[in-house]
């Protein structure tokens, strides 16, 4: 009842932007009231393993269609112009994330899988946090060291 009740707070303060962002809430409020009423847990403790697979799949797509959605936030939030070599390297850098991203959803797939509920809650709580963090890490370290450093080479 918790979660109904902060998703559909979430989701009435969404509509007051764009009318998009109360789509997320949206999932929420249905599959926790699914979960309530149909008395099954195993319909919101899915809900973290959907969400990873959908964002896999975006991040997927958009690589395929060669419209990196990375790429799109990293123009949009640069303090300065985005060259073409850096273009290019974040394209290709979407195939890590899009990896990082499939390393996730299979161990949200394993700890749903299990019978284990402290995994899950940890996992999902905080503890893909921390595979996006290392893997954020990995990823600047690469940027820093090899691309930039490719550049000044050149």
């Amino acid at each position: 009842m918790i979660i109904i009740a902060a998703s559909v707070i979430w989701f009435l303060i969404s509509l007051k932007g764009d009318k998009k962002q109360a789509l997320y809430p949206l999932l929420y409020i249905v599959i926790s009231s699914m979960a309530y009423f149909l008395k099954d847990f195993n319909i919101l403790k899915v809900l973290p393993l959907l969400i990873s697979i959908f964002i896999t799949l975006f991040m997927l797509i958009s690589y395929l269609r060669n419209n990196s959605v990375i790429l799109f936030f990293a123009e949009k939030f640069a303090r300065h112009d985005i060259s073409l070599q850096e273009q290019e390297y974040i394209h290709k850098s979407t195939l890590f994330w899009i990896g990082v991203s499939l390393i996730n959803v299979l161990i949200h797939l394993t700890i749903f899988l299990s019978n284990n509920i402290d995994h899950w809650v940890y996992y999902s709580s905080f503890g893909w946090y921390i595979v996006f963090l290392v893997a954020g890490l990995l990823q600047f370290l690469h940027r820093k060291f090899i691309f930039m450093g490719s550049l000044s080479d050149a």
